[in-house]
């Protein structure tokens, strides 16, 4: 078996950028049962240098971990939940990381934990203490945002996810930014990635309508984002992750991925 990771380097003023690509397992989800390693091979053929796993599809990590790697891509993170972050299990924190995973994506917080709920400051002081737990062990925890996480708390002039990002240093919370989800939640995406590139190794790339993401996802390049720009501020990132929530234009799953991969590629200049 050959193990391979492309290296890409894109030249933007003057600037040289290391980036991978991956693609979020979750955009596949209906594609993951007995055909999982002909899923894994697909994605690794459209030329992906990495998968990013939600869950573990009803296997173990090590299965998930083995069968990424005979595909080509390489595993580099997966995202957890407000369960994890509680439970603080560090068996499974070693596992991640033996296995080579390297960070730790939130996908989302309940309402009621989120900046301006009633359970934030709590879900503070858990998660400073799993993300002190996790950077101990050699991994990074991120958060995840979504449009809701652009929302104004209630009688101020700030937004959930800043808050949140300003409430834990940087050496232990990361954002993993997702463009969609910023255009949809009202800021510009690439304005919003330079303002956090420090903390943001990983950057999701999501495409929709000029309505936003809960009007339609599309494939990167074919909707309204401007991921020229959006990509000039990515020079402190090391992965980007293509993610598209559901298949849009009559198009299936593969079809969608394919097409961010070739797009993404152009962009890249590959």
């Amino acid at each position: 078996m050959i193990e391979f990771i492309i290296i890409t380097r894109i030249k933007k003023k003057g600037t040289v950028i290391d980036m991978k690509t991956a693609i979020q397992i979750y955009g596949l989800r209906n594609h993951l049962g007995d055909e999982i390693k002909e899923t894994l091979k697909r994605i690794s053929g459209m030329g992906y240098d990495g998968v990013e796993w939600i869950g573990v599809a009803g296997r173990t990590l090590e299965e998930l971990a083995e069968m990424s790697k005979e595909a080509g891509l390489e595993i580099f993170s997966r995202h957890i939940g407000i369960n994890e972050i509680l439970q603080r299990d560090e068996e499974f924190l070693d596992t991640l990381k033996t296995l080579g995973f390297k960070y730790l994506p939130i996908g989302a917080l309940p309402a009621d934990r989120r900046a301006g709920g009633d359970l934030f400051n709590e879900t503070l002081k858990e998660l400073e203490i799993f993300c002190a737990l996790a950077k101990e062990k050699g991994l990074y925890v991120m958060y995840h945002n979504h449009d809701f996480d652009l929302n104004y708390i209630k009688d101020t002039d700030k937004r959930e996810l800043d808050v949140l990002l300003d409430s834990v240093s940087e050496e232990l919370l990361g954002a993993e930014l997702d463009t969609c989800w910023l255009y949809s939640g009202g800021v510009d995406p690439a304005g919003y990635i330079a303002k956090y590139k420090n903390r943001a190794p990983v950057i999701h790339l999501k495409d929709c309508v000029k309505e936003g993401g809960r009007s339609g996802y599309r494939s990167v390049g074919t909707g309204v984002l401007d991921f020229e720009g959006i990509l000039k501020e990515c020079d402190k990132a090391e992965w980007l992750c293509v993610e598209q929530d559901a298949p849009a234009e009559g198009l299936d799953e593969f079809e969608c991925a394919r097409i961010s991969a070739e797009n993404l590629n152009k962009l890249l200049g590959r």
